[in-house]
C-alpha cells in the first residue's frame, strides 16, 4: 500500500512538470503569437496608411486632371462604344454649343459644321472658327477621347505668311522678269532702229511694226505673269505645241543673233508634239540660253537645237553652242542664283531657266561638249501624245537660219 502512494506522488511529481514545461512552452507560443499579432497590427497599418496615402494622391490627381481639363484650351470629348458623349470639358462646351452630354457624335458634328469640312481633320463651324478633330481609343476600354482644337490663328497666321512669302519673292520675281524681257526688249529695240531708215518700204515698216507688236505683248504677258504671282493667283497654262514654243523663239531671237552674226539651226518638228505650260515662259528659257550663249561667246556664236520624243510621255530638247564652256568644277553650281563666271553678270539667267523648267514638270542639265561649248538637255512631258501617231522630226530639213 506504501508502495502504491510512493508510485502515485512520483507520477503526480512528473505530471506537474511536465505541465509546467507545457505551460511553459504555451506561454512562450502565446507571446510569440502576440507579438506576430503587433506585427501584423502594425503592418496592416502601415498598408492602410500607405493605402489612403495613395487615394489621396489619386484624389488630387484626379482634381488636377479635372481643373486642367476646365482650363485646357482645347475641348475634349468622352465617347462610348456607341459615339455617344458621355463627358466634354467646358472649351468643347463653348466651341460645339449645348447640349452635348447623350448626345451622339455625328449629330453634333453635323449641327456645328455642316459640310463646312476643310481637310481630313479640319472643320469649318457655323460661327468661322476652324477647328482639328483628332479621336483615340482609350487603353483597356471602347471609349473614345476626342481632341478638337482651334486652328483659326494657325491659318491667319498661314495666310499672312504666304503672304509675306510671294512678297519676299517680289525681288527674285522682278530679276527673273528683268531676265525673261531682255530678249524681246532687245529684239524690239532694235526693231525700231530699222523704222528710222529712210529707206524702208511701206511693206517693210508694216512687217516691222507687227514685230515690235508681238515683242510688246510677250512682254506684257510676262508682266501679267509675275502680278498674278504676287496677288497668290493659280498660275495660267494652256496646251500648246512645241512647234509654236520654236516658231515664236526663232522670231524672238533673230533680231539679237543679226546683230552678232550668230548661226541658228532648228529642226523642223510637226505638230503632234503638245505640253501643257506657258507659252511666253517656255519661250524665255531658250531665249535665255541664247542670250547666255551670246554673251559667253568671244566672237560669233553657233546654236544647235535638236528635239525629239524619248517615249510617249517625254520630249526633249537639246540646246547646243560652240561658246567657250565652263569649267567641269563649277558645272554644278551653273543653275545656283547669282553664281556667275562673268564679271557684269547677275547669275540669276540659267536660274530662272532651271525655276521655268521645273515650274513644267521637267528637267534640265547640263554638260561640256567634246568640240566646245555647252550643251543643255531639257526634259519635259508630253501633255497629249497622239494615238498611233509618229512624231516627225526631220533632220534633213533642220530650217538652218544663218544671220550675217
Amino acid at each position: 500500500m506504501n508502495q502504491t502512494e510512493a508510485l502515485s506522488a512520483s507520477q503526480l511529481e512528473q505530471a506537474f512538470k511536465v505541465f509546467n514545461q507545457l505551460s511553459h512552452q504555451l506561454d512562450t507560443s502565446y507571446r510569440d503569437l502576440e507579438g506576430k499579432v503587433t506585427g501584423l497590427t502594425e503592418e496592416l497599418a502601415r498598408a492602410r496608411s500607405a493605402r489612403l496615402s495613395e487615394l489621396a494622391e489619386k484624389e488630387r490627381l484626379a482634381h488636377r486632371l479635372s481643373s486642367l481639363l476646365s482650363v485646357l484650351p482645347g475641348g475634349v470629348l468622352i465617347l462610348d462604344s456607341g459615339y455617344i458623349i458621355r463627358d466634354a470639358n467646358p472649351e468643347a462646351l463653348e466651341l460645339l454649343g449645348e447640349p452635348l452630354i447623350g448626345k451622339y457624335w455625328e449629330a453634333v458634328l453635323a449641327r456645328a459644321a455642316p459640310l463646312q469640312q476643310l481637310s481630313g481633320r479640319e472643320l469649318e463651324l457655323h460661327s468661322g472658327k476652324k477647328i482639328s478633330v483628332v479621336s483615340r481609343l482609350l487603353d483597356g476600354s471602347s471609349d473614345h477621347v476626342v481632341l478638337i482644337t482651334d486652328v483659326s490663328e494657325i491659318h491667319q497666321l498661314q495666310e499672312q505668311l504666304g503672304r509675306k512669302k510671294r512678297l519676299t519673292a517680289l525681288g527674285e520675281m522682278a530679276a527673273r522678269l528683268a531676265h525673261q524681257i531682255r530678249t524681246p526688249l532687245s529684239a524690239t529695240t532694235l526693231y525700231l532702229a530699222q523704222l528710222a531708215r529712210a529707206d524702208l518700204k511701206a511693206e517693210q515698216r508694216q512687217r516691222i511694226v507687227g514685230k515690235v507688236n508681238e515683242r510688246l505683248g510677250h512682254m506684257g504677258n510676262l508682266l501679267h505673269s509675275m502680278l498674278s504671282f504676287v496677288r497668290g493667283e493659280t498660275p495660267v497654262t494652256e496646251t500648246i505645241l512645241l512647234n509654236q514654243v520654236l516658231q515664236q523663239f526663232e522670231e524672238t531671237v533673230r533680231p539679237t543673233l543679226e546683230q552678232h552674226h550668230a548661226v541658228m539651226s532648228i529642226p523642223y518638228v510637226d505638230n503632234s508634239l503638245e505640253l501643257v505650260g506657258d507659252l511666253d515662259e517656255l519661250v524665255g528659257v531658250l531665249g535665255n540660253l541664247a542670250m547666255n550663249a551670246i554673251e559667253a561667246a568671244k566672237g560669233p556664236v553657233v546654236i544647235d537645237l535638236w528635239v525629239g520624243a524619248l517615249n510617249p510621255d517625254w520630249l526633249q530638247i537639246r540646246f547646243r553652242d560652240d561658246g567657250p564652256g565652263i569649267p567641269e568644277e563649277l558645272l554644278e553650281r551653273i543653275f545656283d542664283p547669282f553664281f556667275t563666271t562673268r564679271a557684269q553678270g547677275t547669275g540669276l539667267g540659267l536660274a530662272v531657266v532651271a525655276m521655268a523648267v521645273s515650274k513644267h514638270g521637267g528637267e534640265i542639265s547640263v554638260t561640256n561638249r567634246s568640240t566646245g561649248g555647252l550643251e543643255f538637255v531639257i526634259n519635259l512631258p508630253i501633255s497629249k501624245p497622239a494615238s498611233g501617231t509618229e512624231v516627225i522630226v526631220d533632220e534633213h530639213n533642220r530650217g538652218d537660219v544663218v544671220y550675217e
